[in-house]
Order: structure tokens, then sequence, then C-alpha cells
């Protein structure tokens, strides 16, 4: 963690150094000096890092610690400096800044010294730490061979799932005939296959099985198992393939192999493998091998060979050109409590006195094979009593920590973290601030990020792009899991339980962040992030500048403790107070200089200080499902204001309209003036805006076309009654995504048609006399359709060779329709499909057999008839591929699953037994 605290801090100063140079006036020097030392220790950090875990390196322990708390002193230096400026030059007017060169200008003198007094001293204090770094032999990045044998050790370690007896190992039955049947069949061309899966998901562990199957051994003649390093070097990779090649057959290995270099290794390999029928098993690989470079060593001579690769990025699997990727997914519940149980007692079976605290373990792994089978290991060695059992449950991330008997899983996971850069270790490390199981809107974990100061920025990018391919890369690695939504652009991330506790085990080991979750808790730690919840909070502090975040989640607030904030956590760049009880922001807050973002989501405040106009910095505010309705005019003074989320008929002063940062605003009701002032927000990528009358189109229309960044958009009318007319947009925003129209329509707007990139497209309460398909179906990225209230008409045809990318649709409240048909050719993507309080629709779309990929039917407030003829066997030919169609009545209760197959396998009984 010092390489990604040293990392961020010099970010952090090299950005300083370019925006604010003027106010560094008198600390350049300094500065700059503090900089070149600590880059110049960069490059030894991540061996450092590596070797403070050690549990015989205190030395390495030490320095690591001193260059992580020697960095979080220039951190807090400066930003006392950037806060004490601000203090002095936020608000007041003529009357302040006159005392301010009167009285205060000496003293601010004064406090500089101070400051370039505390600079100096540190810059030696780091001067001196980066001396010592010699007599531990740190070693630089790239350069160290015992960073390579940690690395294969616990690449090794993590093989002892293999050695689980074949009847204890669950779950891997289906993937291992899918990867025989891949690895074993007719095709004669060289085939890549590839298992991708988060560390621990038992990737390692399934191949084995597969790679030691009588039915791949006989099928091939030759046979290599390698184990990519994370440092690995092409030729290293050529000569230990020919070694395992050797080996395999029982030959001996030519001793010209040691020598081998380049081409004639790749040579070597060439001439063993020609005219032979191989399988090469890569394991763990981490990097985006060139295969390119690589692949001439591997013959594709028509023998029908086979690699197969096993990683936890699937950027990886993508690199080798695999033909066949298969997905590992954690186990379900039955199989996740079956391994554990026959991991955690010798005779396999639960005693019922220790279920609810064996299920609630089983829990926190969340089907993690390597998890699971780790603290079943360690409780097998546990007492068998309530009491014993509840101490482990109840301290799961302690036990992380400092039982070693679950060392080798964390190390495991440390695999993933310790590979990471250091700008997304931060942003992994961030999550165990969330509670167990939080799920996040990726916007909302975006603007955390930015306000925290996490990304770096990006040239020809916002930052806010640049967190989207963090949280890319940190899923594509397997750390972080998305749900999406079929029908919006909205997408949620969590963080696998195991990974969670790491996050919480390491963060609190390096002071980077504190969890509470019990009542009357006091804080006295050095942690930089802090969150709570669930409790009664107490907020107090042992210091006043090391807190840079504080998180409190549903919990009571003592009006006293929340107006000691600004006084207590001096440099908060984040606060976050959503679904607490407050129901008023005190005027106190203003002292928060430093305040990026402000999250007063869900809570019962009714208004915002006058003064939220002094928060200078503050990026972001969230006051959504509050109380508010009317937004003080001090909002329009937030230069640097970047995502406003509001509730719905909040009203805006007119100077949000000059902010010109702004990429979200929502929802905001506007008037003819507002219609056309939201033209200056040129930036914006998110809008939601309400109370629309047919009288602003124009204006509105002439604004929406100087938004060119513009993603998402949702446009609401003020009442039932209301035209929305947007027809005077000429051109639209050629990047929309999302196209949101509620309110009344007597035409689709002609420019739908042309919006090529559009992917989510919902129409509510539009009322249309014309069909609306014919006006869609040329949308070529078009992925979910919602029709609600939007048609008027009896019938829709999806027309074939229309709708290729469709994955979602819906069809809510529309009363007349009768028939839908179903074109050969259609909608060739789909996978789910709602129909909706449809009265008059007494039949299943004609067609629906044609709907080969769809997987989900969900039918709600349905006609009786409708239903009773699929329970009946009479639409059993056209639903009989489909796995769940679910019933809902008119109060979308859920009824029942419908299952087709069940149904005609009645029936056929009832026929046999009638003959």
């Amino acid at each position: 963690m010092a390489e990604a605290a040293v990392g961020f801090l010099l970010q952090t100063l090299g950005s300083l150094v370019q925006h604010e140079a003027s106010l560094l006036r008198g600390f350049r020097t300094n500065i700059n000096e503090i900089r070149r030392e600590l880059q110049s220790m960069r490059s030894f950090l991540k061996d450092a890092d590596r070797r403070e875990r050690s549990d015989d390196d205190d030395g390495a322990r030490t320095w690591v610690e001193q260059v992580r708390e020697a960095t979080y002193k220039v951190e807090d230096i400066i930003d006392m400096y950037m806060w004490q400026i601000a203090k002095q030059h936020t608000g007041g007017g003529l009357i302040r800044r006159a005392l301010y060169n009167t009285l205060l200008l000496p003293k601010h003198y004064c406090y500089k010294r101070q400051i370039a007094s505390k600079l100096q001293a540190i810059k030696s204090e780091i001067h001196e730490i980066s001396e010592r770094r010699q007599r531990y032999g740190f070693h630089e990045e790239g350069q160290t061979s015992k960073m390579k044998n940690d690395v294969e050790h616990w690449q090794r370690s993590g093989e002892y799932l293999h050695f689980i007896p074949d009847e204890d190992i669950v779950g891997i039955d289906e993937y291992k005939d899918i990867l025989i049947g891949e690895l074993t069949d007719e095709r004669p061309e060289r085939v890549v296959v590839a298992v991708v899966g988060m560390g621990g998901l038992g990737k390692t562990t399934l191949v084995t099985k597969v790679y030691d199957s009588l039915e791949v051994k006989n099928h091939f003649e030759c046979h290599a198992w390698i184990t990519v390093s994370q440092s690995y070097k092409v030729d290293e990779l050529m000569r230990n393939m020919i070694k395992e090649l050797y080996k395999s057959n029982k030959e001996a290995v030519p001793d010209s192999i040691n020598k081998m270099e380049g081409g004639h290794l790749v040579q070597a390999v060439i001439e063993y493998l020609q005219n032979k029928r191989y399988v090469i098993v890569l394991d763990d690989v981490w990097e985006t091998i060139d295969w390119n470079h690589i692949r001439v060593a591997f013959p594709n001579d028509g023998c029908g060979s086979r690699i197969m690769l096993t990683t936890r990025i699937s950027d990886v699997a993508l690199s080798f050109q695999a033909e066949n990727i298969l997905y590992l997914e954690p186990l379900g519940e039955d199989n996740a409590w079956l391994l554990f149980c026959n991991r955690a007692f010798s005779n396999k079976s639960c005693p019922p006195e220790l279920e609810p605290y064996a299920k609630s373990l089983v829990q926190k792994c969340d089907g993690l094979p390597l998890a699971i089978v780790t603290i079943g290991g360690l409780m097998l060695t546990k007492e068998k009593s309530s009491l014993e059992w509840r101490k482990v449950e109840n301290s799961l991330s302690w036990q992380l920590s400092n039982n070693k008997k679950l060392g080798g899983m964390k190390n495991i996971l440390l695999l993933s973290f310790d590979d990471l850069p250091y700008n997304l270790k931060y942003c992994f490390l961030y999550f165990g601030l969330f509670p167990e199981d939080w799920q996040i809107l990726d916007r909302k974990l975006i603007m955390l990020w930015v306000a925290e100061g996490f990304i770096e920025e990006r040239e020809g990018h916002t930052l806010e792009e640049v967190a989207e391919d963090y949280i890319k890369e940190l899923t594509c690695r397997s750390m972080l899991q998305i749900i999406e939504d079929d029908f919006a652009p909205v997408r949620w991330v969590r963080m696998h339980d195991v990974l969670r506790e790491l996050a919480i085990s390491i963060g609190h080991e390096q002071n980077f962040c504190s969890t509470h979750d019990r009542k009357e808790e006091i804080w006295t730690d050095k942690a930089r992030y802090l969150s709570m919840r669930n409790s009664i909070v107490n907020i107090q502090s042992s210091s006043t500048c090391h807190h840079r975040s504080l998180m409190l989640f549903q919990i009571e607030i003592p009006s006293l403790s929340l107006c000691s904030i600004s006084s207590t956590y001096k440099l908060l760049s984040v606060l976050v107070l959503s679904n607490s009880s407050i129901e008023s922001v005190p005027d106190e807050l203003v002292e928060l200089f430093n305040l990026r973002l402000l999250d007063l989501s869900r809570t019962n405040v009714e208004e915002l200080p006058k003064s939220i106009g002094r928060h200078q910095n503050l990026q972001t505010l969230d006051i959504h499902d509050t109380k508010i309705k009317i937004l003080p005019k001090g909002v329009g003074k937030l230069k640097k204001l970047r995502h406003m989320l509001i509730s719905s008929g909040v009203q805006a002063p007119d100077g949000i309209f000059n902010l010109n940062c702004l990429q979200s605003l929502g929802y905001i009701g506007i008037n003819s003036d507002t219609a056309r002032k939201a033209g200056n927000l040129t930036q914006l990528r998110i809008l939601g805006i309400e109370n629309v009358k047919r009288n602003h189109g124009k204006e509105l229309s002439a604004s929406l076309q100087k938004m060119k960044a513009l993603l998402i958009l949702t446009v609401s009318v003020i009442s039932e009654e209301e035209i929305l007319d947007l027809d005077a947009v000429s051109s639209p925003p050629a990047h929309l995504k999302h196209l949101e129209l509620n309110g009344r329509l007597e035409r689709l707007p002609p420019w739908i048609g042309s919006l090529q990139n559009l992917a989510h497209l919902v129409l509510q309460r539009s009322h249309l006399k014309e069909e609306p398909l014919s006006s869609l179906e040329a949308l070529p990225n078009l992925m979910s359709l919602s029709l609600t209230m939007a048609y008027v008409g009896e019938e829709l045809c999806f027309r074939h060779g229309c709708f290729l990318k469709l994955k979602a649709l819906a069809i809510y409240e529309i009363p007349k329709l009768n028939l839908i048909k179903i074109e050969n050719g259609s909608m060739t993507c789909i996978e789910t499909l709602h129909l909706i309080k449809c009265p008059e629709l007494k039949r299943i779309p004609e067609g629906m057999q044609y709907l080969t990929t769809l997987q989900e039917l969900f039918l709600v407030g349905m006609s009786e008839e409708l239903i009773q003829r699929i329970k009946d066997g009479g639409e059993r030919v056209n639903l009989l591929h489909f796995p769940f169609i679910g019933y809902f009545n008119t109060r979308n209760e859920f009824v029942e699953n419908i299952h087709i197959q069940a149904a005609i396998g009645e029936e056929e009984e009832k026929e046999k037994e009638s003959i």
C-alpha cells in the first residue's frame, strides 16, 4: 500500500503544481524535491509492499509504514494549507477582504512560514527514509527473484483445491462435461479454450479434473501443463513447455534445452508438436500475452490440437483469440452448503444447533469455493459448540487478518490486489467502506471516486470516463460484479463478500479505512476514510486532519454531533449522510472548504443553508428523495459542480444554468425561460426535466441541439393532457444512449429514427394513434424498448430483419391491443419479454416460436383466457423452449412459474394411461 499512497500523492502534487501554482509560491522548490525523492523510491515500493506481509521481515514492515506515514503527512500539510487559504478568501464581501488586507495578512505570512518549515522537515524525513531502503535490499520492480518466488509459491498454494477428494468437489460436473466436449470434439483445427473467473472460483481445480480425465488423456498424444508467472518471459514459457512435453511422455529432457534462447526454443517446440494431437494448459495467465508472437510455436496442422488457459481477466482470454470462453459462476446455495459440510464436518453433516452459524458463514462466502473450502477447513478444527462458532461468525474480518489457517486464502486473493495499478488499489479498498451486500449505482460510485481524487487525469477524457474504465478493469479482473437493468442504462456494482472482507482487512492494517457497525462507537483511529451503519453515532476524533471521508448509513445523528463535523473533520472531501435521521443541515458545514461530495439523499432535510454557495470545491450534490422543494440562489455559485441529483418537483435558481462543469442534472422543473437557458449546459451527459408544456417545445428543442455530449435524456410533461412537442429538434445529440419521453405525443418525433447509438427507449403515456414500431425498427443498436400506454391501436408487428439487437421488450397497459405478430428473423437476440395489463390480448404473440434466445416471459395482470391457454397446453408448440414463464396477478404479486415441460409431461402420461 505504500506504493499506492506514494502514487496517489504524486498524482495529487502534480495536479496541484499544474492548477494551483500561484498558491504554492514559496513552497514549490520543497514540493518538487519531495516529488523527486518519492519518485525515486517508487520503483522499490512494490517489492517492499510484498515483503511487508512476510512474517519474518519486520524491517520491511517498519520501512513501508514509515513511507506511508510520511506520505500522509505531506498530504495533510498541503491540504491544511489549502484549507487555510480557502477559509481566509471565501465569502464576506468587501469588508472581509479589507479586514484580511489589514489584519489577517501578517498572520497569513506567518502561517506560510510554518508550512514551509513543515515541508522542509518532512523533506528531510523522506530523504532519510529513502536512504534506509538500501539496508533492506529492496529490488526495483521487475528485478526481484523473491517477488517471483512468492508469486509462484502462492500460485502453487492455490492448487491445494486439486487434492480435495473427487467426491467432495461439487458444482463442476456441468462445466467439466462442457470442457471435455470442447477438447475432444471432431474439429481438426487448433482451438483455444479459456476459463475465466475471479480468484478462488476453482478455475484451476476444474481444468485439472478435465486435464486428468481419461477422455482427455486418451484423446491426445502430447500433454503439457504450464503455470504462467506474473512476470513471465517468452523464453521461460517455451523452455518450461518443452520440459513438460518430454516429461509427460516419460522422455529424457535434452540438456541443450537449458542453453537455447529465442527462436531456437520456439523451433524446438514446433518440432516436438509437429503432426501430433496435443493439449497445452496455460494456467493462471495474468497479462494479455502477444498471442501473435507465440502462436507460431503451436502447429495448426489439422490434428485437432487444443490450448486451454485459465485467467482472472477476460481481456486475457480475448487476447488469445479464444474460440470458446467459459465464464465460471459462484456456486449456488445448495452446492455451497454441500461443499462446506464436506469440509467442516468429518461425517459431512452439520449438527442442527450449528446450522444458523454455518449457514451465515457459507452466505458470507458468496459461493466462492476457495472461501468455502478454507473456512470449512478452519471450522473443522473448532470445537463443535454454538459459542465457538458464533465467535468465528462474528469476527470474519479479524480472522482474515490474524488466523494463519486462513492465510492461504488471503494470500491467493492478495495476488489479484498486488497486481493492480496503484490507483485501482485505492478504488478496490474503498469498497470496504460500504455495508455488506451493498449495491451501488456505477454513476454514484464514479462520483465518489472522482471526489476522493482517485482518478488520474487523461488527455481527451473526462474524469468520469476514466473512472468508467476503472470499473471495467476491476470487473475484467473479476474483482467487481456488475448487475445490469434490462430496461435502463443502470448498472449496479457490488463486491464479493470475501473480497470485501479482504478490502476491510487491508484497509485496517494500512490505516486506509475504518468501518463500524456497533452502537455508541467512538472513533479515535488514524484511518483516512470512515463509515458507520445502523448505529447512534457519537462523532469524535483525536485527529483533525487525517480523515478525508465520512459515510454514515442509516443512522441516528444527534444535532450537536452533526454540528461538530466541521471542527472535527476539517479536511473532509466526502460526506455521506444518506438514509440518516437528519432533518436540517447546520450552517457550520460551510466550514468544510475541501468538501467535494455532499450526499443528503433519502433524508428528511427540507432546505439547504443559504451559505451553500461557499462550498467552492463541491463537485456532487445529491439531494434526491429529500423534502427540499426550492434550491437557494447560492447553488448557482458552485462553479465546480459536476453532478446535481434532485428529487422531482424541485425549483432550481437561474444561476444553475451558468454552471459550465455540470454533467448530470435531474430532475428539474422548467418554464419557457429556463428551457431556453438550459442550452448553456453544453457539457451535460445526463439530463432529467419535467413540468414541460407544449409551448416550451421550440426553446427546449433548441437547447437540446446544443448538448452534444448528452447520453441520457428524460423529459416529462406537466399533466396527463399536455402534449409533448419536440419535433423542432433538427440535430439531436448524436451520442444519446437512453431516451425516455413521458407524455402525450401527436406523433413520434422524426429525429428518433436517426439516433444511431440509442440503446434504451421508454415511451410512457404517449397515446400514439400511429403504430410506433415502423419508426423504431431501423434503430441499429436498440437493446431495450418499453412501451407504457404508448399506443391506442389494436396490433403490433415486429417485422423480419428488424430489432436485431433488442434484448428486452416490455409492453405495458395498451388497453385495445389484441394481436402481436413476430415475423421470423425479428428480435433475434431477445432475452426478456414483459406483457403487462393488456386485457384484450387473449393469445400469446404469433411467432413466439421464432424467439429461440428468449429466456424469460413475464405475464402480469393478463387475461385469464391467455393464462389458461398456456396451462392447458394450447400454446405449447410456441412456448416449448422457454426456460421460465412467470405469471403475476393484477396486483403484481407472483402467482406461479408456469412449467410448460411439466404440463406436457403430465398430458403425455394421461395419453399413455388412456391407451
